[in-house]
């Protein structure tokens, strides 16, 4: 892509404030609209489409598949493309179009098959603006790190808000309206999207010739390839024990320990809100602290709280124990995104989705992997699976380039 001339210093001023607030507010809209869309889809899909719980399961593994396949796809010519603002638009159309598919039609092959491409086409919008504002943070002079971490805490925001309000708009008055919510609030972060975000800032004064710049682009990419393959490992690892967590662990609570079912909701709240701060104090952290040490804290914390989970008996052992798991999840879904960009600078939409789509692999391979580990050795037997998990991506960490 074409560095861009940076924004001359009085446009620049007034844009400072309106555009950090639009960044802020489109991240927790389409993240608002995703955390309705997404929990209830289980409940959604046994309800009103089928019963069948392979067919279920296919369909989330079809989706994923379908969303990580054409997200990198589009991050690739993203990075190319001098307009990445109407990208992001075009994404949030095809998020609100796929939700207004659900909302009408209950067919599950359409939806399996043209509802999988329209949000697959849409599942671009998150990893583009983090990669905006990240271009953006840069062509301001501002602290692009610490900026980022406040959005990435945006989204995590609104996945505390967006999942009970699922759950309470679909009971109180169905799935066809809780998706047209979705649907309305996509089709508001368009109209932001447009008005108020900047266009392409990605620039550096100190490059102006497009064959130096291509040069460097490749050297970059080039010699940064094997951390950026062994980060790819350690974040799908972590992550992969994260969505294991998730699957197994209501029915590991009643079934196992014979405690309330709404005790896996209560912890996984716990976590989220324990989070929040914990992105914020990481970006700030590095300002003292490199990347890399904050990543190897983070998963020496995932394997501290996947040992608590091994051994604690009682609620108020489980409750303290989201100390550890807001720790481990927040320095790495924070700092894990700035890693990924700070290795491939000149392919912000490549890293980002890179990263977004580690998240997304490891529901692929952590759903038939906790069956397996549940079924044949028990519930327990996962949580001992994600100790050795971590302690792969802690060493696989260690390899990566620190910056």
């Amino acid at each position: 892509m074409q560095p861009l001339n940076p924004l001359q210093p009085n446009i620049s001023r007034r844009l400072l404030s309106s555009a950090s607030a639009a960044f802020l507010i489109v991240i927790f809209m389409t993240g608002l609209a995703g955390a309705l869309r997404i929990p209830a889809l289980t409940v959604y899909l046994h309800k009103e489409v089928t019963s069948d719980p392979m067919m279920v399961g296919l369909f989330y593994s079809i989706n994923s598949l379908v969303s990580m396949i054409l997200s990198q796809i589009v991050a690739h010519y993203s990075d190319r493309y001098p307009n990445r603002k109407l990208i992001i638009a075009l994404s949030c159309v095809m998020q609100m179009f796929g939700c207004l598919l659900f909302a009408f039609n209950r067919d599950y092959y359409v939806l399996l098959i043209l509802g999988t491409l329209i949000l697959g086409l849409g599942s671009s919008a998150s990893s583009q603006l983090f990669a905006l504002s990240r271009e953006y943070s840069n062509s301001q002079k501002r602290d692009s790190t610490m900026f980022n971490t406040v959005l990435r805490a945006q989204l995590s925001l609104a996945w505390i808000v967006g999942p009970p309000l699922a759950y309470l708009l679909s009971d109180q008055f169905g799935f066809t309206f809780m998706y047209c919510a979705a649907a309305t609030i996509f089709a508001m972060s368009i109209i932001i999207v447009v008005l108020m975000l900047p266009q392409a800032v990605s620039s550096d004064p100190q490059i102006t010739n497009q064959n130096e710049d291509e040069q460097i682009r490749e050297e970059g990419i080039s010699s940064n390839r094997n951390s950026v393959i062994l980060l790819c490992f350690t974040c799908l690892f972590v992550w992969t024990c994260n969505s294991m967590m998730f699957i197994n662990m209501p029915i590991y609570l009643s079934e196992s320990l014979g405690l309330s079912d709404r005790l896996a909701g209560l912890l996984m709240g716990t976590a989220a809100a324990i989070e929040i701060p914990v992105m914020l104090i990481a970006g700030y952290c590095t300002k003292f602290i490199d990347k890399k040490s904050l990543m190897l804290i983070g998963i020496v914390a995932g394997i501290g709280y996947y040992l608590c989970l091994s051994l604690a008996t009682t609620e108020w052992q489980l409750i303290a124990s989201q100390l550890l798991n807001g720790l481990f999840v927040g320095i790495l879904a924070s700092i894990g995104m700035i890693y990924f960009q700070d290795l491939m600078p000149y392919k912000m939409g490549t890293a980002t989705t890179l990263f977004t789509n580690t998240g997304s692999a490891s529901w692929v391979t952590a759903g038939p992997i906790a069956g397996i580990m549940a079924s044949q050795f028990g519930y327990h037997s996962t949580w001992y699976l994600a100790i050795g998990l971590c302690f792969i991506a802690l060493i696989f960490m260690l390899f990566v380039r620190k910056i």
